[in-house]
């Protein structure tokens, strides 16, 4: 790994995803204080990460003016 973000395209590549891959657990953990799992086991984790997901994307949607209910 090293090797590869030491050219030029292997940094590029890598600086594309840290934008598009981190971006949703960086809003977890920074806005929405997700820091640790409250429940233990696999099955449990998934589904609060899933609940955050959502939350995520709640608060996306509601922000977007193009889903916003017409007036009329």
């Amino acid at each position: 790994m090293a090797h590869r973000l030491a050219t030029p395209e292997g940094h590029a590549l890598y600086s594309q995803r840290a934008h598009i891959a981190e971006t949703p657990f960086g809003h977890a953990k920074h806005n929405l204080g997700f820091r640790r799992f409250t429940s233990r086991g696999l099955d449990r984790a998934t589904a609060e990460f899933s609940f955050h997901a959502l939350v995520h994307n709640l608060f996306k949607a509601i922000a977007n003016p193009a889903l916003a209910p017409a007036l009329t």
